[in-house]
């Protein structure tokens, strides 16, 4: 019998290392096939203070890492190739203000899962603009999802975004991904599948829903 697991995202789609533990959060989950995991989108802001239009990438990189950023991204890099991600940082030109995208993952409820990846790819191996409304909807419809516009500009999305950023800060969030399993049992950082593996088994073992919700 397959049992679900609510499994809560804190994320934001311009950290590379959020593109890294969602790649193996999924590794993990693939070794227990028994457990399907329902997974929730949380925003989180890396730049609250980002300008709406964004900056350029060069003017960002210099801004939060100065002369080293060549070394953090060598890093990062060795690391997403570890997971089957091949980061193409010299294609991102510029470096958005995500509130946009993340109004597109809230909006997709049950699929900002499958479009935070395509999200994901679009920015880190393509280098597409995740701050062009334009780019941001043809990257969705190409994934299939059609979110229609009066539900982006719905202003249940300030609250909603609001409120996980009050959240973040109310379980002390500092860096990100941040994976919340049944409500309950919460990691912090990109770890390797095996050292979840044994948060989902417990997870698992503590939830006694088996069905998807409304069913």
């Amino acid at each position: 019998m397959t049992q679900y697991l609510d499994v809560e995202i804190y994320a934001d789609i311009i950290c590379p290392w959020c593109y890294i533990g969602k790649k193996r959060l999924e590794a993990a989950f693939l070794e227990r096939p028994q457990i399907t995991p329902r997974f929730i989108w949380r925003c989180f802001l890396l730049n609250p203070s980002m300008p709406e239009g964004g900056m350029s990438r060069q003017a960002y990189l210099m801004g939060k890492f100065g002369n080293t950023a060549s070394t953090v991204y060598s890093r990062i890099a060795s690391a997403g190739r570890q997971s089957g991600i091949n980061f193409n940082f010299d294609r991102i030109k510029r470096t958005p203000d995500s509130r946009k995208t993340h109004r597109y993952l809230l909006a997709a409820a049950a699929l900002g899962s499958d479009l935070s990846d395509a999200f994901f790819r679009a920015y880190f191996i393509d280098g597409r603009d995740l701050g062009d409304e334009v780019e941001l909807n043809e990257i969705a419809r190409e994934q299939g999802v059609n979110i229609p516009r009066e539900k982006l500009v719905d202003p249940a999305l300030n609250w909603q975004i609001s409120n996980d950023m009050k959240m973040s800060r109310q379980l002390r969030v500092d860096g990100v991904p941040f994976v919340i399993f049944a409500g309950q049992y919460a990691i912090a950082g990109a770890h390797m599948p095996e050292h979840i593996i044994p948060v989902i088994d417990g997870s698992a073992s503590q939830t006694v829903n088996p069905s998807p919700k409304g069913q």
